[in-house]
């Protein structure tokens, strides 16, 4: 359906080879281009076949474009959406190895990356990361501009704030609203309910606390 579509990959760095990564994967595109604010890596590749062109060069690409921003900074991600959105649509970038239910909803600009599982009835907002191995579950609804970071887990029915990061091998039990803004430490365990703009760490996971 993208078949003459140029997708642009705002964000050449890590996370922007992993989003170019999975839409090379997925294929349809007429091709995947990259851009940068940082003038070091024009002229240079993301990826083999993947050139890195100045921000300045993107309005005389041939159209149609579409565009995906990958930078994992949920701020950032949000901000740059923000500023380029009269350049192209914001689209999604699903893996062909990511698992997304039927009855899933994905808002734009969502990635899922390669073993990722969006669940029945699960619900993304705009600009969602759901990393290698993450897995929301049934029911589970996600706010916008959240990262879901590599090997997290939310369980049936829990909910997460808008621009919460969710560290690496964490986990929210079944039924937990996480808040906006929270910052959910790598590999901890959500077992009761986290405030809006908290950072929780640990198993089972409590505030982190100045000494």
């Amino acid at each position: 359906m993208h078949r003459e579509t140029l997708l642009i990959v705002f964000g050449a760095r890590g996370h922007g080879r992993v989003v170019a990564d999975a839409a090379l994967a997925a294929g349809g595109w007429r091709g995947v281009v990259a851009s940068d604010r940082d003038p070091a890596l024009w002229g240079t590749e993301l990826l083999p076949g993947v050139p890195i062109v100045a921000p300045d060069a993107l309005p005389g690409l041939r159209t149609p474009l579409a565009l995906h921003v990958s930078i994992g900074d949920n701020s950032s991600r949000r901000a740059e959406a923000e500023a380029l959105r009269d350049l192209a649509p914001l689209v999604s970038v699903v893996h062909p190895r990511a698992s997304l239910a039927p009855s899933a909803e994905i808002g734009a600009g969502c990635l899922l990356a390669a073993q990722a599982v969006v669940a029945p009835l699960a619900r993304l907002g705009a600009g969602v990361i759901v990393n290698h191995g993450a897995v929301i579950d049934h029911d589970c609804w996600v706010d916008s501009w959240c990262h879901i970071a590599p090997g997290a887990r939310l369980g049936g029915a829990s909910g997460v704030g808008a621009g919460a990061l969710l560290g690496s091998g964490c986990t929210v039990l079944p039924g937990l609203r996480v808040g906006a803004g929270v910052r959910l430490g790598a590999g901890a365990v959500a077992t009761r309910p986290i405030p809006d703009g908290a950072t929780w760490v640990g198993v089972p996971a409590q505030p982190l606390r100045n000494p």
